[in-house]
């Protein structure tokens, strides 16, 4: 075999390898950094549902905006929305 072809060979073999064991690191701080609300929570496969499972994808939108619940606006001459200096948002029971 030519000398190029050992060394590629070796050099894909070490990339593997340092792969390998970085894994359970860059999978660790992920997890940190979506736990921290740092980092998407999707992955390469959420990406993928629009595409191969466009149902999916609405199906999880539609569920983001339910869970997202937004806060009412104020309007002019609005009582009640402070309280000792800190805003109270109330929020009603059947939403």
């Amino acid at each position: 075999m030519d000398m190029g072809l050992w060394i590629g060979v070796g050099v894909a073999l070490a990339a593997a390898a340092v792969l390998v064991i970085l894994a359970p690191v860059l999978k660790r701080d992920q997890l940190r950094r979506q736990l921290d609300g740092r980092a998407p929570s999707g992955g390469l496969g959420s990406g993928l549902d629009a595409v191969w499972r466009p149902s999916a994808e609405d199906a999880h939108r539609d569920w983001e905006a339910t869970v997202e619940l937004p806060a009412p606006a104020p309007t002019p001459g609005d009582k009640g929305r402070m309280d000792d200096g800190r805003i109270v948002i109330e929020v009603p029971k059947d939403a």
